[in-house]
């Protein structure tokens, strides 16, 4: 009898392992994700949804009330917000485009049959190695009107009679901005499109030119449709980063001359830690994120599409 017993709770943990191992083979990548899944949702989305709630319920500190859409009628009509908005769209959208257009270009170059491969590619991912900050201080430096090496260089070729300000210029102070940005994003570029360049199949291009294509038709009609997708991870990662950055800008320019490069992500900053306006800062934070997805979502149904026709 006893005998009995034991055979039939060894049949049922047999049963049991069986069926756990059957569950585990048909959701073995659900397991796999799982605990990614709860440290995202945990770091990520209680954070987004703590922001969201601040911005409609503290209005100032200390007084946690229901206040509705009070802090973001106060943004837009705040004129500020939309001069910051100005600077960052345009920091961000030429810092992008820059970025793709020598990014895509460096991995064409670095794509044919050249001497030294290897060398070159450590140069190209030189600038993204050195932290932002770094690069900033570099480039700060650079154009100093009393020492800069840029003052310097440009008076020896005759181009300046005499050293300019070129971070306290209303002309140059974005446009340089803008420059350091790129100047660190475009190895990221030229990687992610290296690797999508790869992966093309040769005989692709065998077969185009047995009939008759040209270099152009070459890149419009194979190069580029096959870089849509590394084309998307690049441009969406970096516009994204680009339009929330801040260390460039507080390194090079502190948002000088006046507010010239004042940028939205750092009047996020300067709304809770300095004017102590965190409700306000808040509803601020959940604008940026919700451009950020528009942003991405935008970048997808434009490629995507694309490749579907």
């Amino acid at each position: 009898m006893r005998q009995a017993e034991q055979d039939k709770l060894f049949e049922e943990d047999q049963s049991l392992i069986r069926k756990l191992g059957e569950f585990m083979d048909r959701h073995f990548a659900m397991v796999c994700i799982l605990p990614t899944t709860i440290v995202v949702f945990g770091l990520i989305i209680v954070p987004i949804y703590l922001v969201f709630q601040e911005s409609l319920f503290l209005d100032t500190p200390g007084q946690y009330r229901f206040i509705g859409i009070k802090h973001y009628i106060r943004i837009f009509q705040d004129v500020d917000f939309w001069r910051y908005l100005n600077h960052t769209v345009q920091y961000s959208g030429f810092s992008s485009l820059l970025s793709f257009l020598i990014g895509l270009l460096l991995a064409l170059c670095l794509n044919q049959k050249i001497k030294f491969p290897n060398f070159f590619r450590v140069w190209v991912l030189l600038p993204w190695a050195i932290p932002p900050v770094v690069a900033a201080f570099i480039f700060k430096w650079f154009f100093n009107d009393v020492y800069g090496a840029g003052n310097d260089l440009l008076m020896k070729l005759g181009i300046i009679q005499g050293p300019m300000t070129w971070l306290a210029s209303e002309t140059f102070a974005m446009p340089i901005l803008i420059g350091v940005d790129a100047w660190i994003r475009i190895p990221f570029v030229t990687i992610i499109l290296l690797a999508g360049l790869q992966s093309i199949p040769k005989e692709l291009y065998d077969a185009a030119k047995i009939d008759g294509g040209g270099p152009f038709n070459l890149f419009w009609n194979i190069t580029l449709p096959y870089l849509k997708g590394p084309l998307l991870v690049a441009m969406v990662v970096v516009t994204a980063f680009s339009f929330r950055f801040v260390d460039i800008m507080m390194a090079l320019t502190g948002g000088g001359p006046g507010d010239d490069t004042m940028l939205f992500a750092v009047d996020i900053y300067k709304s809770a830690f300095l004017r102590l306006r965190f409700g306000y800062s808040a509803a601020e934070g959940v604008i940026m994120l919700a451009m950020i997805v528009v942003i991405i979502l935008a970048y997808s149904y434009l490629l995507k599409s694309e490749v579907e026709e």
